[in-house]
C-alpha cells in the first residue's frame, strides 16, 4: 500500500470513528432526554397518589377490578353491610370515605334500592362516592343522584360533601394523564388514573 492510499485510509477511519462517536452521543443524549421526560410526567401520578393517601381517606371499591397503581391504598369490598364498610378495625382511624363504583364493561347488577343505600352514605355519612361507567347513570339518576341531563359519551361521575358538589363526567377526559404514562395503559386503566389526575387537580378531597 502506497503511501498516499495509506493516508486516505486513515483519514476515512477517523472520519469513520467521529460519525460513530457523534452518533453514539446523540442517541445517549435522546436517551437521556426521553428519560427525563418519563420521570417528570410520571412524577405527575406519584404527586396525585400521595396527595389522595395523604388525606387519610378509607378508600374501597366495588365491582370490577380497580387497575389502579399499587401505591393507591384502596381496599375491595363485595357489598355495603357494615362489616364490609367499617373495615379492618385495626388499621387507625380514618378522616373519611370514599366509595368508588368500578363497572367500566357495564356489568354491575345494581338496583335503584342498592343506589338509595349508598346515597345514605354520602348523605348521612359524608361518604365520596364515585362512579366509573355509563350503564348505571339512569338508575342513578332515578335514584336521585342528579337531575341534570348528561352528556351522551359520559363515564364517570363524583360526589361529595353530602351531595352538595358533583362533577359530572369529571374523569372522562384521558388527555389529562401525561402522554407517556397514557400510551403504556388499557382502555380499563384509563378512567382510573383520570380519576386519580383530576381529584388531584380540583382538590375534591
Amino acid at each position: 500500500m502506497n503511501a498516499k492510499r495509506l493516508i486516505v485510509t486513515l483519514v476515512f477511519i477517523v472520519i469513520l470513528l467521529g460519525f460513530t462517536v457523534w452518533i453514539t452521543d446523540v442517541f445517549i443524549q435522546d436517551a437521556g432526554r426521553k428519560n427525563k421526560i418519563w420521570r417528570e410526567q410520571s412524577q405527575k401520578v406519584t404527586d396525585a397518589i400521595e396527595y389522595i393517601n395523604s388525606k387519610q381517606l378509607d378508600i374501597m371499591y366495588y365491582g370490577e377490578d380497580l387497575k389502579a397503581p399499587e401505591s393507591f391504598r384502596v381496599r375491595h369490598i363485595y357489598n355495603f353491610n357494615q362489616d364490609s364498610l367499617r373495615g379492618d378495625e385495626n388499621v387507625p382511624e380514618h378522616l373519611g370515605h370514599m366509595l368508588i363504583i368500578n363497572d367500566p364493561a357495564g356489568k354491575l347488577k345494581m338496583t335503584k334500592e342498592d343506589w338509595l343505600e349508598v346515597l345514605e352514605l354520602l348523605k348521612r355519612e359524608a361518604y365520596v362516592i364515585v362512579y366509573l361507567g355509563s350503564a348505571q347513570l339512569p338508575t342513578m339518576q332515578k335514584a336521585g343522584y342528579f337531575f341534570d341531563v348528561y352528556p351522551d359519551g359520559t363515564h364517570s361521575v363524583i360526589f361529595w360533601n353530602y351531595g352538595r358538589g358533583q362533577d359530572i363526567g369529571f374523569a372522562d377526559d384521558s388527555l389529562i394523564i401525561p402522554e407517556v404514562v397514557r400510551e403504556t395503559l388499557t382502555s380499563d386503566q384509563l378512567p382510573v388514573y383520570a380519576m386519580l389526575l383530576k381529584m388531584y387537580e380540583k382538590q375534591y378531597v
